[in-house]
């Protein structure tokens, strides 16, 4: 007897995991354990790669594109500008796809834009100008990728350099000139509150060493941080939306292994793995939906905070940090409006009621609304109306309407007709960019809604390609294989009477071989109902795994030796399991028959409350008998593999020591 039969059913899940060259098995690509240093390195170089070139790239690309555009519109009345400005748009997305390609190739699941077909002559010159995904492209890369990627060059480079600087202060410290200011004594004298000591250089290179150690540990996490910074803005203004065609085939990353300390693995579409956390992911995602409300709205915040503080401060003569609370306030619910319409309101109008309180007594400027909480306010209508629903605006328009009513009340230095027309002029033009935003609002929406028609009439059309497709292989396979097997159970059935000197072996062969073609042609019936997609195909009953012992004993009528070991007691597994155990032993003697004729086989079936294990092993075949080859190219393995995996078994094929095949699997009992 074959050694490798003598298995036991506990051994099933530790069988040796041996495969002949010619199963086709999945590429598995198994994980890999990194330490933390070695994701802190990995991270280090993918930050740096990302970081540090960025700045010059959006250095040269803002001069090109500022210089390109500003040539372009100058010169648009005497039509120069018009061929200059489609250049504009295609040198924009060129720096614009290059952004996507460096994000990919950090880790960000970032699509490839696929854009209109240009045409030919002047008609597809100026074609490109109705693309909304280029103009979004020269918007990011000339007005936004610079401060983003200057602010995230500037934090590295001088956090870099000072933790370099700290550390190595003990070498060139000594040779700067001494004038008994060093840090160090500074801040003693001002913790203790005495007069200024020099401590000695010893003191400075000692602390310049421990800040420098400092800088230096905590260096990996600000360039790690400024990274997807970087990334968040990458993905917030150049992700394509329903703005611009997305190739699901091209979303890939050209990092297979971006590990972050704490992240996890995500695929793209194109099977190489991105791991970035899931915080970062879920956050890269959503954003690539809203960017342009979180960038539009972030960098008009921060142009408020520049003008307003001063202008608050100088010219209302508010204390400075009283001024900048109030911009960063007015700042923020312009921020917060994208997501949090309700806390947005509010905050705006708190701040607003704010600002009306605390210059209510400035004489002769503009009162009750500052023109920078004007301009707050406009924005804060429009965030409103274009993210959500027109009953927000409402109330927001509403409530700083009864602000500028009431604030009319209050005692002021300045007239009221002064501040009558101030308030008529806020409330016209908050009524005004309501208007626009709702309008604004409904164009979104329709395209939006558009885009999800022609989402969704896409993918019935290749539903419907399918079908048809379906019912062409079904038409083939009843005209070509139904037929013949059609014309095999006649042959076989008529036998006896056609040949009358046939002997009784003979006869109960032919009937077997009959047996065997109907009930072929009866799964063929039922496959052929499937893929034409008919609700009435017949729902006879599928085999299970009480029909094992049926089946090896009509393969031992081919005359097959066939030895089988099966439970005697009942079998309680659910009906895929034994449908699939079923199909199993069937493809395995079928492989044997045909790739080892004459070879001996044995079927072993072993249950418990967890685990079914299934084991057909066939012996060295007859050298007398000649072989089927290797007909069907091993895509009755596959299929094997694909119902083993389907149902989290395992499965493990290959040639034996002693030069026979084996077919060994486990499925769960459950």
């Amino acid at each position: 007897m074959n050694p490798t039969l003598e298995t036991s059913p506990t051994d099933a899940a530790t069988w040796p995991s041996t495969y002949s060259e010619t199963v086709p098995r999945p590429a598995d690509t198994p994980p890999i354990t990194r330490s933390w240093w070695s994701r802190m390195w990995h991270n280090l170089g993918r930050d740096s790669v990302l970081i540090l070139p960025g700045f010059f790239i959006s250095l040269i690309g803002f001069v090109a594109l500022i210089a390109l555009f500003s040539v372009s519109i100058a010169t648009i009345v005497i039509w120069i500008g018009a061929l200059l400005l489609p250049l504009t748009l295609y040198v924009a997305t060129g720096f614009a796809n290059l952004s996507r390609a460096r994000a990919r190739q950090w880790g960000a699941p970032i699509a490839e834009v696929v854009h209109r077909p240009r045409g030919r002559g002047i008609s597809g010159w100026f074609g490109v100008m109705a693309e909304g995904r280029r103009w979004l492209d020269l918007l990011f890369e000339m007005v936004f990728a610079l401060p983003i990627r200057l602010f995230t060059f500037s934090v590295v480079i001088p956090w870099f350099f000072g933790a370099l600087g700290g550390i190595t202060y003990f070498f060139w410290g000594r040779f700067l000139p001494y004038d008994n200011t060093d840090l160090i004594s500074l801040i003693a004298a001002w913790w203790n509150d005495t007069p200024l000591v020099d401590l000695g250089f010893g003191a400075e290179a000692t602390f310049q060493f421990i800040s420098g150690l400092i800088l230096l540990v905590t260096f990996p996490f600000v360039l790690h941080a400024m990274a997807r910074l970087e990334i968040a803005a990458i993905t917030a203004g150049l992700a394509p939306g329903h703005d611009g065609a997305t190739s699901a085939g091209k979303a890939r990353a050209g990092d297979a292994w971006g590990h972050d300390p704490m992240g996890a693995a995500s695929a793209t579409s194109s099977g190489s793995t991105v791991l970035v956390s899931p915080a970062a992911n879920s956050f890269l995602t959503r954003s690539a939906g809203e960017g342009w409300f979180w960038l539009m709205s972030i960098f008009v915040g921060v142009v408020l905070v520049a003008i307003g503080w001063p202008v608050t401060a100088v010219v209302y003569g508010m204390p400075a940090v009283v001024a900048m609370l109030l911009a960063l306030t007015s700042s923020g619910a312009l921020v917060l409006a994208v997501s949090k319409p309700i806390p947005a309101i509010v905050l705006g109008l708190v701040s607003s009621a704010a600002g009306i309180v605390l210059t209510a007594d400035v004489t002769g400027e503009v009162w009750p609304w500052a023109v920078t909480s004007i301009l707050a306010l406009l924005f804060l209508h429009l965030i409103i109306g274009l993210r959500h629903s027109w009953l927000h605006l409402v109330i927001l328009w509403s409530l700083s309407t009864v602000l500028g009513a009431l604030s009319l009340t209050m005692p002021h230095a300045g007239g009221l007709s002064g501040a009558l027309a101030n308030v008529i002029t806020t409330v016209s033009l908050t009524a005004g960019i309501s208007i626009v935003a709702v309008i604004g609002n409904l164009w979104i929406r329709g395209r939006t809604q558009l885009a999800t028609e022609r989402q969704l009439s896409a993918e019935e059309l290749a539903k419907r390609q399918e079908l048809e497709e379906r019912n062409r292989i079904a038409q083939e396979l009843h005209d070509v294989v139904a037929h013949s097997m059609s014309v095999i159970s006649v042959q076989a059935t008529t036998a006896r009477y056609r040949l009358p000197e046939l002997d009784t072996r003979s006869v109960e062969e032919f009937d077997s071989i009959a047996g065997s073609a109907r009930q072929a042609l009866n799964e063929m019936r039922g496959l052929l109902a499937i893929l034409r997609g008919g609700r009435d195909a017949d729902l006879a009953p599928q085999p299970t795994i009480d029909d094992i012992p049926g089946l090896v004993e009509a393969t031992r009528g081919s005359g097959a030796e066939v030895e089988l070991e099966f439970p005697t007691g009942p079998n309680s597994l659910n009906p895929t399991t034994g449908l699939t155990a079923f199909r199993l032993v069937q493809e395995a003697l079928s492989n044997a028959l045909r790739h080892a004729p004459g070879a001996p086989i044995r079927v072993s079936v072993y249950s418990d409350e967890s685990l079914l294990s299934i084991g057909v092993v066939n012996g060295v075949p007859d050298p007398n008998q000649s072989a089927a080859g290797h007909l069907g190219g091993g895509f009755g393995l596959k299929g094997m593999r694909e119902r083993v995996e389907a149902l989290d078994g395992t499965l493990q094929v290959g040639p034996t020591a002693a030069g026979g095949f084996e077919v060994l699997a486990t499925l769960p009992a459950g």
